[in-house]
C-alpha cells in the first residue's frame, strides 16, 4: 500500500488546485496514457456522445460496452449478480486498480473485520488495518428508470477510468473499489428507453405511459423494511458483501428543481442514524456544491428537501452498516432527453439567491448534455474526496458506526415477540425480513423472565446490541414524530420525506414487547425456516379439515385449495370442536387426500397450523365460488394497483387486471377491486389512444357508458371492493349512504402516513379475523358516517374516545372519534365493501389484508344452512 500513502499525501494540493474545476468538462486527460487502446470511446461504440440530446443507448447496448471494456480493461470487472422481477440480468462492475481487483477477497476480508463489531480488534489495530486496506464506494444509477440523465454519465465515467492513467484516477483507482450498478432496475430501462426509442418520429407521447417496474414503479425506492421486490433483495446483498462506506444514488427530480440538489439532507433526523454517517455525507455534499462553483455550474441547492433519515423504507439498511448515504437529484428535462423550457420564459428551477443557493441558475433552457455533465462532476468529487481521505472512511464508518450498535443507547435492551401469537405466519415473515436485513433472532427454549413476568417458551428474543442493533430499533421501537423538526421555533414541523412511522410488529399484527433484563436459560438461532407448524393430521372420516382465520397467510390456503378445486366453507358464526372454540371465518375443509396435500404445501410455506374436526361442525357456513374470478381496476401507472398485482401474485389469486374491452362484460368477473388511486376520471377518460401505441389502449377511458355499466354490474348482482382514496371512487359510483367526514383543514387534522388504533368486530364477515383493536395505515384518508337505516354494516370505527395514534404522528385525532373505516352496503342484488383506511399501502399493512381477502372471497359465497352443512361437505 506505499503507493496509496504516496499518492494520498502528494497529488492533494495539485487536485484541490486544478483537477476539481476541470472534472466537469473532463479537460486535463493530455496529461494521461492510454491504459486500453482497443476500448473504444462512448461516441465511437454507440454513434453518439453521451448526453447529446434526443439520445438514449438501450440497456443492452450499455451492457455490452460495459463487458467490453472488462474484456480490454485490468481495471474492470463485469459480473451478473441477478435475475430481475421480468427475467432481465442485474449486471454490475467493478473498478479499480488491477493490484486490488486481484486481492478484492482479502480486502473484503478486511473490511468485514473492520465492520465487525465483536471482533477483538483494538483501536490502533483497526486504524494499521484500515491502512492495509481500502474502501468500497458504491453508485448506482437509474433505480427510477424516467430518470435517465446518470446513466449515460456514468458510461463516461467508467471509460475514463479505464482509459485513462492521469494522477487523479490513479489515485482513484489505487485508493477505492467502485462497485458500479448502472441500473437498479434493468426492466425499467428496457421499457423506458426502449420504448423512448421506438416512438421516435411518431405522433406519439415519448415517455412510457405505465409502472417502469412492473409491480412497483417509482415505489421501488420505498421498499426498504420488506424487502418484497428481487431487486431490493439483490441490493441488500451488495450492501452486505462489499460493505461500501458510501452509497452513492443518482436520480433526478422535476424540471423546475434546483439545477442539483446536494447534501445536507432536511429533518427530521431519525434517532437511529449515527452522527458520523451523516456528518460525512453533509461534508461531501459541502464538497460537491464547491466544486459546482469552481467548475460555473450554477443552480446547486442543499439542505431544502429530502428528510429522509426518519424512515427505514427509505433509506435502507446501509446506514445501519456505517454507509454514508449521498443522495444527488438533479433536475429533469422534457419528455426524457429533450430540452426543457418554461412556457412563460424563466429560468428553469428559479431560486433567489440564499446561503442554500448560493448560485441561481439564470440561463432560459436546459438539456440532458448538461445533466450529464453535473452527474459527472458529482461523481468525480465524491472518489475523489473518499480516495483521499480512504484510511479514515474505513476507520470512522465501518469500525466506529458498527462499534456503536453493540452499545446500550438508552433503548430496550430485548425486543420480544411472545409465543403464542395469533398469527404464525407474520411471525415467520418476520423472521424472514430479519433474515434478509441480516439480523440475529432467536427463540427462547426454555422460560423467559423480566422481572416477575414470565414468557413461555418459543418465545423470540430480538436483541437490540447486535450488529445491526439501530436497524432493529428503527422498525421495531414505537415512534413517536419529533416536534424539533422545524426550521425555527415558531416555523411550521417539517413532514418527513416519506411516512411518519414504520413498525413492523403493528404492520405485521404481531405484539412486540421492548423489556430490560430479560433472563432465559436456553436459547437457539433461527432463520425463518425454523418457524413451522405441526404436520397436517391424516382426514378425519366423516370429519372435516379446520384453518382459523386469525392470519392473513389464510388467503394463501384459499386460494390454493380453489386452485385445486377443493371447496371451501368459512364458518358464519363461532362453534366449538371438541374441546376448542373457532372463531367466525374458520376455514372448514373436506376431509380428504387431496385437501390434506394443498394443506400441507400451505402450512409449510406459511406455519399455518391445520386442525382437525371428528365430525363436521353443525355451523352455518359461507360456501366460497370454486375458482372466485377477481377484477382489477388499477389504471395505467398507478403505483397502489401495481402492489396489488404484487399481492395479487404473491398470495396466488385468480384475478385479471380489469382492461377496457371488459367493461362491454363484466359477468366475467365474481368480484371487482378498485386499487387506491383510480378515481372516475381514471375510468372514464383513461388513457388518449391516439397518443399511445396499441399495447396500451387496455387503459384509455371507458366514457360514461363504462362507468354506468360498472354500476349496473354491482347492482346485478356483482362484489365490489374498494380501499383507501377508492373508497370515495365506489361511494360516488353507487350513492353509497355514507360520508367521508374526514377534516380536509390541515391545520386542524392531520394524520399523514401513520397507525392508527381502531375497532373490529369479528363478528362482520368483512372483518372474520380481525382483533378486536388493531391499528390501521392511515395517511389522511376518508373516514365515514354512515346512514341510519341504510342496511349497512360496519366492520370497524375508529375509537370513539382515547388514544388514536399508536405510532407515528397525528394531531386533531378527535376529529376521527367514531367514525367508521371498514363498511359493507347492500346494493341492489349485490354488495359494496370500502375501506377507507389504506389498508394495502405499499403491501405494509399485512394484518389489515385479511380485511381484503374477507370482502373479495365472501361476497360472491353462498349460505349454507348448519343442518346441510355436513353433507355439502361429504357428499353424503
Amino acid at each position: 500500500m506505499s503507493m496509496k500513502r504516496a499518492l494520498t499525501g502528494a497529488v492533494a494540493a495539485a487536485l484541490a488546485a486544478t483537477v476539481l474545476v476541470v472534472v466537469p468538462g473532463e479537460r486535463g486527460s493530455s496529461t494521461a496514457d492510454a491504459a486500453a487502446d482497443d476500448i473504444p470511446t462512448p461516441t465511437e461504440f454507440f454513434g453518439f456522445a453521451m448526453g447529446t440530446t434526443g439520445k438514449l443507448a438501450p440497456f443492452e447496448q450499455i451492457k455490452d460496452y460495459f463487458e467490453l471494456v472488462a474484456e480490454e480493461s485490468d481495471s474492470v470487472e463485469y459480473d451478473v449478480v441477478g435475475t430481475t422481477t421480468l427475467g432481465h440480468e442485474y449486471p454490475i462492475l467493478r473498478v479499480s486498480s488491477a493490484q486490488n481487483l486481484a486481492r478484492l477477497d482479502e480486502i473484503l476480508e478486511a473490511n468485514e473485520r473492520l465492520a465487525d463489531p465483536r471482533s477483538d480488534l483494538t483501536e490502533s489495530e483497526a486504524r494499521a488495518l484500515a491502512e492495509q486496506s481500502v474502501p468500497v464506494y458504491y453508485l448506482e444509477a437509474t433505480l427510477h428508470s424516467s430518470e435517465v440523465g446518470n446513466l449515460p454519465a456514468l458510461v463516461d465515467v467508467v471509460h475514463r477510468l479505464s482509459t485513462e492513467r492521469s494522477e487523479f484516477v490513479q489515485n482513484i483507482l489505487d485508493n477505492l473499489v467502485i462497485l458500479v450498478v448502472p441500473s437498479a432496475n434493468p426492466d425499467g430501462q428496457h421499457l423506458m428507453v426502449d420504448y423512448f426509442n421506438e416512438t421516435a418520429g411518431t405522433g406519439y407521447a415519448r415517455t412510457y405511459p405505465d409502472l417502469y417496474h412492473k409491480y412497483v414503479g417509482h415505489d421501488n425506492n420505498r421498499d426498504w423494511i420488506f424487502f418484497t421486490q428481487e431487486e431490493s433483495r439483490i441490493r441488500t446483498r451488495l450492501e452486505q458483501q462489499y460493505r461500501p462506506v458510501i452509497l452513492h444514488f443518482m436520480h433526478q427530480a422535476g424540471t423546475n428543481s434546483p439545477r442539483m440538489w446536494v447534501p445536507p439532507f432536511d429533518e427530521p433526523l431519525g434517532p437511529n442514524i449515527d452522527s458520523i454517517t451523516i456528518s460525512a455525507s453533509n461534508a461531501l455534499g459541502a464538497e460537491v456544491a464547491n466544486a459546482a462553483a469552481e467548475a460555473g455550474l450554477p443552480g446547486v441547492s442543499t439542505d431544502d428537501a429530502y428528510g429522509i433519515f426518519w424512515n427505514a423504507d427509505v433509506f435502507g439498511t446501509g446506514p445501519h452498516r456505517g454507509a454514508s448515504l449521498f443522495l444527488h437529484e438533479i433536475a429533469s428535462v422534457r419528455d426524457l432527453a429533450l430540452p426543457f423550457s418554461n412556457p412563460d420564459g424563466t429560468p428553469p428551477g428559479a431560486r433567489d439567491r440564499t446561503m442554500r443557493t448560493f448560485d441561481p441558475y439564470t440561463e432560459k433552457t436546459w438539456t440532458l448534455e448538461q445533466i450529464v455533465e453535473y452527474a459527472k462532476l458529482s461523481m468525480y468529487t465524491g472518489l475523489d474526496s473518499v480516495a483521499k481521505d480512504a484510511d479514515d472512511w474505513l476507520f470512522n464508518n465501518l469500525y466506529q458506526v458498527n462499534r456503536k450498535n453493540m452499545e446500550p443507547d438508552g433503548g430496550p435492551e430485548t425486543y420480544l415477540v411472545p409465543a403464542g401469537q395469533r398469527d404464525p405466519y407474520a411471525v415467520k415473515q418476520l423472521v424472514e425480513i430479519f433474515d434478509i436485513a441480516g439480523v440475529e433472532v432467536d427463540r427462547a427454549l426454555s422460560t423467559v423472565r423480566v422481572g416477575r413476568q414470565t414468557y413461555p417458551a418459543g418465545t423470540l428474543l430480538i436483541q437490540s446490541q447486535q450488529p445491526m442493533g439501530s436497524w432493529v430499533d428503527q422498525v421495531l421501537e414505537v415512534d413517536q414524530y419529533p416536534d424539533q423538526a422545524r426550521k425555527c421555533a415558531d416555523c411550521p414541523l417539517i413532514m418527513p420525506y416519506s411516512e411518519t412511522t414504520d413498525h413492523l410488529g403493528m404492520l405485521l399484527g404481531l405484539t412486540v414487547q421492548p423489556v430490560d433484563d430479560a433472563r432465559v436459560a436456553r436459547t437457539e438461532r433461527i432463520t425463518a425456516d425454523d418457524v413451522t407448524a405441526p404436520a397436517v393430521p391424516s382426514p378425519p372420516p366423516g370429519g372435516a379439515y379446520l384453518v382459523r382465520p386469525t392470519t392473513y397467510g389464510l388467503t394463501h390456503a384459499i386460494a390454493r385449495l380453489q386452485e385445486d378445486g377443493v371447496p371451501v366453507f368459512r364458518a358464519a358464526a363461532a362453534f366449538q370442536s371438541g374441546a376448542a372454540s373457532y372463531e367466525p371465518g374458520t376455514l372448514i375443509v373436506p376431509a380428504t387426500a387431496a385437501a390434506r396435500a394443498t394443506l400441507t404445501e400451505v402450512s409449510e410455506a406459511t406455519a399455518l397450523p391445520v386442525t382437525t374436526a371428528p365430525q363436521v361442525p353443525a355451523v352455518e357456513a359461507l360456501e366460497l365460488k370454486p375458482g372466485t374470478k377477481i377484477g382489477l381496476i388499477r389504471g395505467a401507472n398507478n403505483m397502489p394497483g401495481g402492489w396489488l398485482m404484487w399481492l395479487a401474485d404473491t398470495y396466488g389469486l385468480n384475478y385479471e387486471v380489469v382492461e377496457a374491452d371488459d367493461y362491454a362484460n363484466l359477468d366475467q368477473f365474481d368480484t371487482i377491486l378498485i386499487a387506491p388511486g383510480v378515481t372516475k376520471a381514471r375510468i372514464v377518460t383513461g388513457l388518449d389512444p391516439a397518443r399511445y401505441p396499441e399495447e396500451f389502449h387496455w387503459a384509455r377511458g371507458v366514457g360514461e357508458a363504462g362507468w354506468q355499466a360498472l354500476a349496473t354490474w354491482v347492482r346485478d348482482g356483482g362484489n365490489l371492493v374498494a380501499v383507501g382514496a377508492a373508497a370515495e371512487t365506489a361511494r360516488e359510483l353507487l350513492a353509497l349512504p355514507i360520508t367521508n367526514a374526514t377534516p380536509t383543514d390541515r391545520a386542524a387534522f392531520s394524520a399523514p402516513g401513520t397507525l392508527l388504533n381502531a375497532h373490529f368486530d369479528p363478528a362482520v364477515p368483512a372483518t372474520w379475523g380481525m382483533p378486536a383493536n388493531w391499528p390501521v395505515w392511515y395517511n389522511n384518508s376518508p373516514a365515514y358516517r354512515v346512514a341510519a337505516g341504510s342496511g349497512a354494516t360496519v366492520g370497524s370505527a375508529y375509537p370513539s374516545s382515547g388514544e388514536l395514534l399508536a405510532s407515528g404522528y397525528a394531531h386533531g385525532q378527535a376529529a376521527l372519534a367514531g367514525l367508521a373505516n371498514v363498511v359493507t352496503v347492500p346494493v341492489g342484488a349485490g354488495e359494496a365493501t370500502v375501506a377507507g383506511a389504506d389498508i394495502t399501502f405499499r403491501s405494509w399493512p399485512r394484518a389489515t389484508w385479511t380485511i381484503v381477502s374477507n370482502a373479495l372471497y365472501n361476497g360472491p359465497g353462498s349460505m349454507v344452512p348448519a343442518a346441510e352443512l355436513a353433507a355439502r361437505l361429504t357428499g353424503r
